[in-house]
């Protein structure tokens, strides 16, 4: 009887580490595939290199970032690029220059909009205002508050007429000289959470002038050392990158959205 027992106990037992580890499996972090076309979409709304490209990679700060620490107009400019517009929402539009400005440079005029153009016409992209309030909402989970004009590039922006966007070549610009440099990237992992939010870990070094950042503006003398004497691989960014965390918050239609970036 004794015997039996203890078969029982241990039959016990053993079902109970079963259903701990499992539970354990179903209810813990998802890994996701960092090749995977939902992390690289994702990762996608942090921005580009190029800081002519909506600020550039803006989240990438020495504080904690969420919407409300972003440019507006930087803002705006995200939501075209990673917008949910598509070709029917955007249409291209010509007019013919009929005079120049006082710079002798020809221009086109749609109300009181200005576009310029070295050729005969000025070519631009018109989309109504909603529109990108959608892809701003896909994008930061919450509506425009301010509709304004907004560059798309160092050239080019994009003006508010009524309820319509026109973008084009605009009549000033301004371009900034910085040092040229070097942007690493690096993802550590991403998981979905148990609430359906997908957070991306990744790492970030920028080596400009012989120097080291850890974030876009924090230089980093230890790495500054180590930058002339060692080949910048993945043991190189790992140690004296900047580790970040990437909130993307699940929204009620099953979509991602832009939450936050934290330092770690």
């Amino acid at each position: 009887m004794k015997q039996l027992n203890k078969r029982v106990l241990y039959i016990a037992i053993t079902i109970i580490i079963i259903l701990i580890s499992v539970m354990a499996f179903v209810f813990s972090d998802k890994k996701l595939d960092l090749e995977s076309k939902q992390v690289n979409d994702l990762y996608k709304f942090l921005g580009e290199v190029d800081i002519y490209h909506c600020g550039g990679l803006i989240t990438y700060q020495d504080k904690d970032i969420s919407i409300k620490d972003i440019n507006k107009e930087n803002a705006l400019c995200m939501a075209y690029y990673n917008h949910k517009l598509n070709s029917k929402d955007m249409v291209i539009e010509n007019i013919k220059s009929t005079d120049k400005n006082e710079h002798d440079i020809k221009i086109c005029k749609i109300g009181d909009i200005t576009f310029t153009t070295e050729e005969d016409n000025c070519t631009y992209i018109k989309f109504n205002k909603r529109n990108l309030n959608i892809a701003y909402k896909n994008l930061y989970g919450e509506e425009i508050k301010d509709y304004t004009e907004f560059y798309i590039s160092s050239k080019e922006a994009c003006y508010l007429e009524g309820e319509e966007y026109y973008c084009g070549n605009a009549e000033t610009y301004t371009l900034s000289l910085v040092p040229e440099s070097t942007i690493y990237r690096l993802i550590d992992k991403a998981v979905k959470k148990l609430n359906g939010d997908i957070v991306i870990y990744d790492y970030y070094l920028k080596a400009s002038d012989s120097k080291c950042y850890t974030t876009n503006n924090k230089e980093k003398e230890e790495c500054n050392k180590a930058l002339n004497n060692n080949k910048i691989d993945v043991k190189f960014i790992k140690k004296y990158g900047t580790l970040y965390k990437h909130t993307f918050k699940l929204d009620s239609n099953n979509n991602h959205y832009w939450l936050k970036t934290e330092l770690t």
